[in-house]
């Protein structure tokens, strides 16, 4: 991933292990202090088929975007993800009422997506946050820029 987004890519780290909520809501809170700011598209990618658990791997992530958002305010943000695993289905429910609750817009690939799909879509929208959509995502989103 870290080679086809070259410089676009600001974090890029291996979740593995099968982490609990909680390590996944404290990394990704770490991730957001840091960069949410500056991002266009916070891009979550990994294995179509492996033992960690999404609904897990999600709820923390979620979470952790949801204070993030308390605590320093939204930010126009575009989110994309590309997953396959146990609990798929119920993670991504799970992130999509986070993400509509917070008005971020996002597209979601399950595990019969081609990973290079993904990686394209996410290039696209970032291209597109860069030339306009960061603004039309912050009006819709009702922040100043």
């Amino acid at each position: 991933m870290t080679e086809v987004l070259g410089d676009r890519a600001i974090i890029s780290s291996d979740f593995g292990g099968n982490p609990p909520s909680e390590k996944m809501k404290a990394v990704a809170g770490i991730c957001f202090r840091h960069f949410l700011k500056q991002t266009n598209v916070l891009f979550i990618i990994g294995g179509k088929s492996n033992n960690t658990d999404i609904l897990e791997t999600f709820r923390g992530i979620g979470d952790a975007l949801r204070e993030q958002f308390a605590t320093s305010g939204p930010v126009p943000l575009y989110v994309v993800v590309g997953r396959g695993g146990p609990n798929l289905v119920r993670g991504m429910s799970n992130l999509s009422d986070t993400l509509d609750s917070l008005g971020v817009p996002y597209r979601f690939f399950g595990f019969d997506s081609a990973i290079s799909e993904v990686v394209t879509y996410a290039r696209d929208i970032d291209s597109w946050m860069q030339t306009g959509g960061r603004a039309a995502i912050a009006r819709a989103m009702n922040i100043t820029l």
